[in-house]
């Protein structure tokens, strides 16, 4: 990339040429863009002392808290450990950085976090002992960093610090010329030499007048060097024939200002002073004092200066300023909004909102770096044009139409509204003004603008018109009406015919549509690409050529041919392209800065030559070198750190951008950080972002240097960010590779464990499905039949009431029935009894009367009579007969006694039945041949085996079974 200004004082010269006209742009000079930073940036004390650049292109600057770190996007800081002021920082070649302050030194370094921290050497290098006092400089020269106090110097190379002890006190220190430099005060300047390492003297103190040097720069011859003195002297030494003589004054012999810093920007000397910010003194000796390339420093005190590039950082008392003057654009003019740009000879012409500016072009004298413009007087309001016509300066506006004369202007006619002029090519000096609400005939008659009728048929707005190809006819477009194609008569009296196109005629759209020349065709921008109007179909058409490189996704504003390069706005940034390119790209980075600022469809752009363009803007007017801005590299895109948080708490992860790197479980947040410390600071930067793995293309491009991620899910995954800046400048891709593991519950176990739990949850709301369907399906048929039961219901209600009643009588009659089998069994059992005594009563008789018997065979008659009535006696198969009878009446009586204890007898079984049937003991006891005694004996036995108390032992058996009749 070329010095700039060569740089700062060069003249540029600029050729335009548009159309025919012969028109330039000489001398001008380009003011640098300077960026302040203050307080509110750093966050840390505003004076600074010093600063350097490592190999990365991230800055440090040395203050009074300790060491700030700008990456572009983001401040750090770190502080010493005894906090002192950091006064001295440099970049070794390895890209070491090594700062020092009072009685420390060491190095600053970023670990794989991307976290910077300070490591002390003065162990390393056993200097804890040293009283090494403020330590003022650090340089790199060859393979020595070397510290200056005022009291030695301290050269480190690899382990090994040497101390070199000074005669009175180093007070400044400094290399040009591949030769390091260092004033001892009263003695003079010396060299040093690193193999021998000792110091040589070079220039006596008096050759200097016994100033203090406060800076050594290379001169314009080789081996020369510049000896900046803090009074303002310059001298020029010559080391190897240790000749010196005062070359420059700088101050005046009343002036107290002094000169603190220094350093060589192209062939020309920057001097920073105590208070009157910086003076320039060219490589050939010019002073210039006062120059407006640094008025808008924001403090006069310049405590240092570093170049970086092209360009220079001024350390500052209160802040710092970034003077860039490699920017490829210039910004001019900022009072109002710019519609219109016309360059006439030696003067340049602004329509805007706020009237018309003009200033001229011819621009002498080294103070002479911008533009002046003045105002035209009495011509408030918006402009919308200003042409040259026929030697005339022409200004549409929202008031009419003026000429502009001597720096004022005049009205032709007394119609307002109007947006320029249009020559009609069948006439000589005349013209149609296009307003607001037509057209109106224009002529020149000697000097004389005169403004004719309004041309009738025709009475929409004519801002954008084009001649057609046909005679006496044009084209009209109309932004929300679609569009007109007018025909005049011969002498443009009237509009007698208008045909108008809208989106039935071939147009996606009637709104947004322009037209314009390309090469020898006319066509037609729109929302939807670029157009052209076929005759014979009476319609319009895509136009192939132009839609092949403009995206037809975007709306195509503007679109000219000038100099061999196609110019076109779309969707409200500016771009170019060279269509004699077998494949054109699309130039439009350089200016993206004015995305948004443009007048809609009054955008200005005026190509001048030697690779120079002005652009109107809402903002006001800018120049842009187009030649200065074609990037020689891209810059690199760095990651500044990336982080995840879990909870509450936040987890720094490496940088390592080569080898893959897994997250931990639980990460709620991943979120990176990024920069481009290549690009100007001064320049609005932009990232443009990718995360493999879960987006399918980039993002759109956006101002904010981080990128959060929350929750992702289990997988490998690529982040890739890249940069650019809205000054043309790109940036390379960073890519990172990282892994987000699965949880338990997402591995394939926990997976296969899912899919068995899914198959039972469907197979039961299968289940559960098919019993709803079932359910309702039954609920429906029952409902059916109870539906059909209803129906039947009132029939059989008399059914019912009769059945009932049968019921009521044979439930009646069943009752009777048990009542009268209670009755015959109990009558059964009385005459078992009865029978039982009787017929005790008589066999025991019999017995007795056998007794009596005298004779044998009597007494073995009544022996067999006794024989037979004992075969017939009440026995076992009577009390069977009761059990059956007892069982009908009693129903499963004997079942539950047995449920109850399975051990019971038959005896003790008959014996409960009696007793249930309220038989006394002497009426039980014939029924089971024993005793009254036996009876009340069993009895007992039977309460214990049932576990039943005397007191209720009857009613026990009465509530053991229901009455038979109960249960039918």
């Amino acid at each position: 990339m070329k010095f700039l200004l060569h740089l700062v004082i060069v003249f540029i010269f600029l050729n335009v040429c548009l159309g025919y006209s012969q028109t330039k742009l000489d001398d001008f000079h380009k003011l640098p863009r300077i960026t302040h930073y203050s307080r509110a940036d750093f966050q840390a004390d505003v004076q600074f002392w010093t600063m350097t650049q490592d190999n990365d292109g991230i800055n440090y600057f040395g203050n009074n808290d300790g060491v700030l770190i700008f990456d572009g996007e983001r401040w750090d800081k770190i502080t010493l450990p005894n906090n002192s002021s950091v006064r001295s920082l440099t970049t070794s070649k390895d890209g070491v950085v090594y700062a020092g302050g009072f009685n420390e030194l060491g190095i600053i370094t970023k670990d794989s976090l991307g976290k910077y921290r300070y490591t002390s050497l003065l162990e390393k290098l056993e200097l804890n002992e040293e009283k090494l006092e403020n330590l003022w400089q650090v340089h790199q020269f060859k393979d020595h960093i070397i510290y200056r106090s005022f009291g030695q110097l301290i050269t480190i190379s690899g382990t090994t610090a040497t101390l070199i002890s000074s005669n009175q006190s180093f007070t400044f220190s400094g290399f040009a010329n591949n030769t390091f430099f260092v004033q001892d005060a009263n003695h003079g300047i010396y060299s040093f030499d690193p193999a021998s390492m000792r110091l040589s003297k070079v220039f006596d103190q008096e050759e200097i007048d016994n100033n203090e040097i406060i800076g050594f720069l290379p001169g314009k011859l080789p081996g020369e060097v510049i000896l900046a003195a803090k009074n303002g002297n310059l001298y020029r030494g010559h080391p190897g024939t240790k000749k010196l003589e005062l070359w420059r004054k700088v101050m005046g012999s009343d002036n107290a200002d002094q000169v603190i810093s220094s350093t060589k920007l192209g062939d020309n000397y920057l001097l920073g002073t105590l208070s009157s910010r910086i003076i320039m003194v060219t490589g050939d000796g010019k002073v210039i004092r006062n120059s407006p390339l640094f008025a808008e420093l924001s403090n006069s005190s310049v405590l240092n200066l570093f170049r970086e590039g092209e360009n220079v950082w001024a350390l500052l008392n209160n802040g710092l300023d970034f003077i860039e003057f490699t920017s490829p654009v210039s910004h001019l003019f900022s009072e109002a909004s710019i519609y219109d740009i016309l360059l006439d000879g030696k003067q340049i012409y602004l329509a805007t909102n706020k009237g018309v500016y003009y200033s001229d072009l011819a621009l002498s004298g080294e103070n002479d770096y911008k533009f002046t413009f003045t105002k035209v007087p009495n011509l408030e309001g918006q402009a919308w044009s200003v042409q040259k016509e026929e030697g005339s300066i022409l200004i549409g506006h929202d008031k009419g139409l003026f000429e502009l004369d001597d720096g004022l202007a005049h009205k032709i006619g007394n119609v307002d509204g109007f947006w320029k002029v249009l020559p009609i090519p069948e006439f000589d000096n005349t013209y149609l003004a296009c307003n607001y609400n037509g057209l109106y005939l224009l002529n020149q008659s000697g000097s004389t603008w005169n403004l004719g009728n309004k041309i009738s048929g025709f009475d929409e707005s004519t801002r954008d018109i084009l001649k057609a190809e046909e005679k006496n006819t044009y084209w009209v477009c109309h932004g929300y009406k679609g569009v007109y194609k007018v025909k005049f008569t011969e002498d443009y009296s009237r509009v007698y015919a208008v045909d108008h196109f809208t989106d039935q005629n071939g147009l996606n759209s009637p709104f947004n549509v322009n037209v314009t020349k390309w090469k020898n065709d006319i066509v037609f921008t729109t929302n939807t690409g670029v157009y052209e109007f076929e005759k014979k179909a009476n319609r319009f058409e895509p136009y192939p050529p132009l839609n092949a490189i403009l995206d037809t996704a975007y709306n195509t504003r503007k679109l000219f041919m000038e100099q061999e390069r196609a110019w076109f706005v779309q969707d409200d940034e500016i771009g170019y392209f060279n269509p004699k390119d077998t494949q054109p790209k699309i130039h439009k980075n350089l200016f993206l800065n004015l995305k948004g600022n443009l007048n809609r469809g009054m955008e200005s752009i005026y190509p001048l030559a030697n690779e120079r363009v002005l652009i109107g803007a809402t903002t006001g007017l800018y120049l842009f070198d187009i030649a200065s801005a074609l990037p020689s590299q891209v810059v690199p895109t760095r990651l500044s750190s990336i982080s995840i948080v879990e909870g509450e708490n936040k987890v720094f992860l490496p940088l390592n951008t080569t080898d893959e790197i897994e997250l931990p479980k639980q990460s709620d947040i991943l979120r990176f950080e990024f920069s481009a410390p290549g690009m100007s600071p001064a320049s609005t930067i932009q990232y443009q972002y990718i995360l493999e793995g879960i987006d399918k293309k980039w993002s759109a491009w956006k101002d904010t240097p981080y990128k959060e991620y929350t929750h992702l899910r289990p997988g490998e995954y690529i982040f890739k960010v890249r940069s650019r800046d809205l000054s043309g400048m790109a940036g390379g891709i960073v890519a990172y590779y990282f892994t987000v593991p699965k949880v338990w519950y997402q591995t394939n176990l926990a997976i296969l464990f899912y899919v068995l739990v899914f198959m039972a949850i469907c197979l039961l709301l299968a289940y559960l499905i098919r019993r709803k369907i079932h359910q309702v399906r039954l609920k429906a048929k029952l409902a059916s039949e109870k539906n059909q039961k209803l129906l039947q219901l009132e029939i059989e209600q008399l059914k019912l009431k009769q059945e009932k009643e049968n019921i009521r009588k044979d439930k009646q009659i069943l009752e009777e029935d048990n009542i009268r089998k209670s009755k015959e069994l109990a009558n059964y059992t009385m005459m078992l009894v009865q029978k039982k005594d009787i017929f005790s009563e008589t066999y025991q008789g019999l017995q007795n009367f056998r007794k009596s018997l005298k004779t044998q065979t009597a007494r073995k008659n009544l022996q067999d009579i006794l024989y037979k009535l004992n075969q017939h006696r009440i026995g076992e198969e009577y009390m069977n007969v009761f059990d059956v009878h007892f069982e009908k009446v009693h129903k499963d009586f004997f079942k539950r006694l047995k449920e109850i204890d399975p051990k019971l007898t038959k005896r003790e079984l008959r014996l409960c039945a009696f007793v249930k049937m309220n038989l006394t003991n002497k009426e039980i006891a014939p029924l089971l041949n024993i005793s009254v005694r036996g009876v009340e004996t069993a009895r007992y036995r039977i309460r214990k085996k049932l576990d039943v108390q005397e007191t209720n032992f009857l009613e026990f058996l009465e509530n053991l079974s229901e009455p038979a009749a109960r249960t039918i």
